[in-house]
């Protein structure tokens, strides 16, 4: 019951901020007056779509949503590498930095760096509220991304995922190192999330 309020609030909150903001701008354009404080009103919408935004998805039904989504996207994200693993011609840079850039396993706005020295590869990604569901999606996408590029001149490859605290500080969620050899026998299509422990060569995962 609560979470559907708060999904109702969200939605509403979003309409409401649509068709403010839209007043405001045609009486900037226009010179006109309007009767109320459009700006105002807008900005007040705003809030309130973040904040119970916030708690919609943080809510029982809320998290419901997001693991449906990851799941859609983690199909879609396997039946996107199907085509093109047959010919990888990408540099492993390139290609991490595509998949990073389009996958909807991560739902929200993220920061991420690769780092390479001539045999090791490390891909870092920072945000603020992903799940650590999410992360471990983006792990397998980025493991296939890599799979899928010229990747054979790296010997090991490193994926970290932190957590953005805000004030430039952040906490790492989850790290995993695959090396090459490993890498080359995994069944990508087949891995899972609950696997991911199992099947590296180091995995930390912060409780």
């Amino acid at each position: 019951m609560i979470s559907t309020l708060f999904d109702v609030i969200t939605k509403l909150s979003s309409y409401a901020m649509v068709i403010f903001f839209a007043m405001f701008v045609y009486f900037k354009v226009t010179g006109k007056h309007g009767k109320y404080p459009y700006g105002k009103y807008a900005l007040i919408s705003l809030v309130l779509l973040v904040v119970f935004g916030t708690l919609f998805f943080n809510s029982p039904k809320g998290k419901e949503v997001i693991k449906k989504g990851n799941a859609e996207q983690a199909e879609r994200t396997e039946k996107t590498t199907k085509k093109t693993s047959k010919k990888p011609t990408k540099s492993t840079e390139d290609s991490v930095k595509h998949t990073l850039s389009t996958t909807h396993s991560l739902l929200f706005e993220h920061q991420s760096k690769i780092v390479t020295s001539p045999r090791i590869f490390n891909v870092e990604v920072t945000d603020k509220r992903d799940t650590v569901e999410s992360f471990r999606l983006t792990t397998i996408a980025v493991l296939k991304a890599i799979k899928n590029s010229k990747y054979q001149q790296y010997d090991t490859f490193n994926i970290t995922f932190n957590r953005d605290l805000g004030n430039n500080k952040k906490r790492k969620i989850i790290k995993s190192t695959f090396t090459k050899n490993t890498l080359t026998k995994l069944n990508l299509d087949q891995l899972q999330t609950n696997q991911l422990k199992a099947k590296a060569d180091n995995y930390y995962e912060s409780k």
